[in-house]
């Protein structure tokens, strides 16, 4: 009876436990999915381990993609870039192609970085979508309003207009902002190196305004 006694006894001061244990078990997949999710977004003050590993290799595809250009070809994109870029939405208009919020002037969100710097990596994805869907147009890959930004990206791999550089490196660029948009905490630094390292598309696009309907 004693031994009976001792048992409950027992039961009943570790009910509590084996009740967190069993709820653990039971919502493991919803606790593990929650957990992964704060890591990637946002952990105590503002700093993020995802985004910083997204941010290296991002700047490590850049570095790759600015290898592998002829030299030829850049110095086609640093006259362009240097003459037409004030004048970017004129000749996009003048294509009939979309123009950029900012004028593919990337000081635009630079600026809005000491203000929230989540908004101005919002505002490059913007611009980053808006020169995708004019690619798009100018290599006659069919598209409507509702295609998602990463199926633009693979069609204008699978059409050859991006290398496939190119190709990770846009990917990687969009889920960062993605990130920013979907409520990740961006610090000053980081958003000042994402603007950087977007720089390497605009300065291309800007050189394919003018090559690429010739």
């Amino acid at each position: 009876m004693n031994c009976l006694k001792l048992i409950l006894d027992f039961i009943a001061a570790i009910s509590w436990q084996i009740t967190v244990v069993a709820i653990v078990c039971y919502f493991r997949k919803s606790i593990k999915t929650f957990f992964d999710k704060a890591n990637r977004i946002a952990l105590p003050g503002g700093f993020s381990v995802e985004i910083d590993k997204e941010i290296l290799e991002v700047k490590a595809l850049s570095k790759e993609i600015k290898n592998e250009r002829k030299p030829e070809v850049q110095k086609e994109i640093d006259e362009v870039t240097s003459t037409n870029e004030n004048e970017a939405n004129k000749r996009m208009i003048e294509l009939g192609l979309i123009p950029s919020p900012s004028g593919l002037n990337l000081d635009y969100y630079r600026n809005l970085i000491d203000t929230d710097p989540r908004l101005a990596l919002i505002g490059l994805r913007v611009d980053l979508e808006t020169m995708l869907k004019n690619l798009a147009k100018g290599f006659k890959i069919e598209i409507t309003g509702k295609t998602a930004t990463s199926k633009i990206v693979l069609k204008l791999a699978e059409k050859g207009a991006i290398t496939s550089r190119q190709n990770q490196f846009i990917l990687k660029l969009l889920s960062i902002c993605n990130s920013a948009a979907h409520g990740a905490m961006i610090t000053k630094s980081q958003a000042l190196e994402v603007l950087n390292v977007g720089e390497i598309l605009v300065k291309e696009y800007l050189a394919w305004l003018n090559w690429g309907f010739k």
